[in-house]
């Protein structure tokens, strides 16, 4: 008895060596492939990840994935640079109840854009430098303005319409003589 037990475990034994297991199997596979893993990785993770490295497809699409951020960078960069180039406007305001005022600081901004804010004096003779996002919103602000009217049977009634709050006149960017003539201004006044 004692001969059929020792012989059976070395049976055992040569079967064991001569077909490896699954996970030795894969460990080799890996090592070709230059996959890398713990020693301790299991049979089912250690066959995802060489699955996963036989698929280039699904690599590609990762750095489809991680190339798209930098393009929307990139649309949102050149959106940035397009709201911020500067546009030389003369301002008047047509709201009668800022009759008395210089100017206004306006503010316009957005969670991608960021915040867009200046002030612009009404009236200027040499005009003002703004962002192209506060023309636009410059431009696009109205107001009400109230006006007597009267009715069919001949009732007076106040009225209101809806007008646009500034006037505005671009102006063409300065040429190179007045941006030297203007730095040395802004130079005298910064020095005093």
């Amino acid at each position: 008895m004692n001969d059929e037990i020792t012989q059976e475990v070395e049976v055992d034994e040569v079967e064991e060596n001569a077909i490896p297991s699954e996970l030795d199997s894969l460990r080799a596979r890996a090592d070709q492939m230059g996959v890398t893993y713990r020693h301790n990785t299991g049979v089912d993770k250690l066959r995802k990840l060489v699955n996963k490295a036989l698929e280039p497809e699904e690599e590609d699409e990762e750095v489809e994935v991680k190339a798209a951020p930098t393009s929307q960078g990139a649309i949102l960069a050149a959106k940035r640079k397009e709201a911020s180039k500067l546009v030389r406007i003369r301002i008047t305001c047509m709201n009668p109840n800022k009759k008395n005022w210089e100017g206004e600081i306006f503010s316009i901004g957005s969670s991608k854009l960021g915040t867009f804010k200046k002030f612009v004096p009404f009236d200027s003779i040499d005009g003002w430098h703004v962002p192209h996002i506060i023309y636009n919103m410059i431009k696009d602000r109205k107001c009400s303005v109230f006006y007597n009217a009267k009715t069919p049977n001949g009732q007076k009634i106040r009225k209101s319409k809806l007008v646009p709050e500034f006037s505005i006149e671009v102006l063409d960017p300065l040429n190179e003589a007045e941006l030297r003539n203007l730095s040395r201004q802004q130079a005298l006044v910064n020095d005093e």
